[in-house]
């Protein structure tokens, strides 16, 4: 890695592990967190890249990893035909050039038209298919979070903005709220590999009956 940085003359865009777990929210927060802070083999190679960058004078540049795996498998992954973790990686990237992630406009379009009704019919199929006990409480509590954002959209004055200048929620809260809404539905029981699935809904603002 810091040889191909020094050839190319480039920095290295790297994870921020280093956070902490209270008032913290996405891909990094509580048990995941914890788990990644302590695998002692991840940690090193950080470790030793930022040694051997600093020796060769290549500049490294620490981000905050929060919700890269949900961006990159929703926005990156079927748009490339690429892993969601190779598309996590490349939103990594983007944040070291101080890129941000809009939400492409088919998406606002869908989370425009999504109801509640839809989400209570999603926590049903959940309940009725999904075997293991401990996903089926994770996506269960995730659609409620999923329900309780929409009902919070109704006091204020457009349900999805463009961008979301005056809304008192984040971009993170709305793509959160996709990936429950796309992602559960077509692959409850396990995180899929292939997100071609979604690139019709990306693209083309085209959908399957939920």
């Amino acid at each position: 890695i810091v040889k191909i940085a020094k050839e190319k003359g480039k920095a290295i865009v790297i994870e921020e592990l280093e956070i902490k777990d209270k008032g913290k929210r996405g891909d990094f927060s509580g048990r995941k967190s914890r788990r990644i802070r302590h695998n002692f083999s991840y940690k090193s190679l950080l470790s030793k890249i930022k040694t051997l960058a600093r020796r060769e004078r290549i500049e490294v540049i620490e981000v905050n990893p929060s919700y890269t795996s949900i961006i990159g498998m929703l926005k990156y992954a079927p748009q490339y035909m690429i892993t969601k973790d190779t598309a996590a990686a490349y939103v990594i990237a983007r944040r070291g050039l101080g890129k941000e992630e809009k939400i492409p406009n088919n998406y606002i379009n869908f989370l425009n038209t999504l109801t509640e009704k839809e989400l209570e019919e999603l926590k049903e199929h959940i309940k009725n298919t999904v075997k293991n006990r401990h996903l089926k409480k994770k996506h269960l509590r995730e659609i409620d979070k999923a329900i309780e954002f929409l009902q919070s959209l109704e006091s204020e004055s457009e349900r999805v903005l463009k961008p979301l200048d005056g809304t008192s929620f984040s971009t993170y809260d709305f793509w959160q709220v996709l990936k429950v809404a796309v992602v559960t539905p077509f692959s409850p029981e396990k995180v899929p590999r292939d997100f071609s699935t979604l690139k019709g809904l990306l693209i083309q603002g085209k959908w399957g009956d939920p």
